[in-house]
């Protein structure tokens, strides 16, 4: 297993991508696909389907539970828990301890429903966030560090706390509606570099002009076994 390990962790970086634990960090029954390239520190994917975009990168310690995808031109700090779940213990049973579910054949099996985090494009974390089960985050938000999000997070707000409040957005209303209209993480990255990326609106007023030509990356399928380009 050791140097299968090994095997894939360099196929992964000739093919642009980088999974600092190789595919130990992929539980047994989980799915991954990612769009090379896609940067993964040391994790523990737990996730049953997940999509990664492009440009992303997630430092180490991290947890990827329930989430279904993290799109692309995302940065996660380190210790994020993406899709923690809300109901793991019974709440109005006699107990909350899983000794009467978690044996074989246990007569009161519990088997919450649960619902995958969202993730979208431009998102950033700070470090030791954590994201409950179902919600859903939008492009170009910020999560503070130590944030715990609850609720759904709208396009481009910042949130921070316990639980998780909008603190403010980071660009006015008519700004960030328009670069969200201009679907800017669809373009090639050749593009985007000539483009002036400090300055939104004279940013907009360029890409206008450019016609929307989609990025084609390289999709990669990664299971506890193998990796291959799909």
């Amino acid at each position: 297993m050791l140097f299968a390990n090994h095997y894939w962790k360099k196929w992964l970086r000739k093919h642009g991508c980088k999974l600092a634990n190789g595919l130990e960090a992929i539980h047994k029954n989980s799915l991954v696909i990612i769009e090379s390239p896609v940067t993964l520190g040391h994790m523990n994917i737990r996730a049953t389907n997940l999509v990664i975009g492009a440009h992303t990168f997630i430092r180490s310690t991290a947890k990827l539970d329930l989430v279904s995808s993290i799109g692309r031109f995302c940065g996660f700090s380190s210790n994020a828990y993406i899709g923690h779940e809300k109901q793991s213990h019974p709440m109005n049973w006699v107990s909350t301890h899983p000794f009467q579910f978690s044996v074989e054949n246990a007569p009161f099996p519990y088997h919450p429903v649960t619902k995958p985090v969202i993730i979208e494009h431009d998102v950033w974390m700070g470090t030791n966030v954590t994201i409950l089960e179902g919600v859903h985050i939008g492009t170009g938000s910020i999560i503070a560090s130590r944030a715990v999000v609850t609720k759904d997070v709208p396009p481009y707000a910042v949130v921070a706390g316990n639980p998780a409040k909008i603190v403010k957005y980071r660009l006015p209303e008519e700004i960030y509606k328009q670069l969200l209209a201009s679907q800017w993480w669809e373009y090639p990255l050749e593009i985007l570099n000539t483009l002036p990326l400090n300055d939104p609106q004279q940013f907009l007023m360029e890409i206008a002009s450019i016609p929307l030509i989609k990025a084609e990356y390289t999709k990669i399928k990664l299971t506890r076994q193998r990796c291959e380009e799909i």
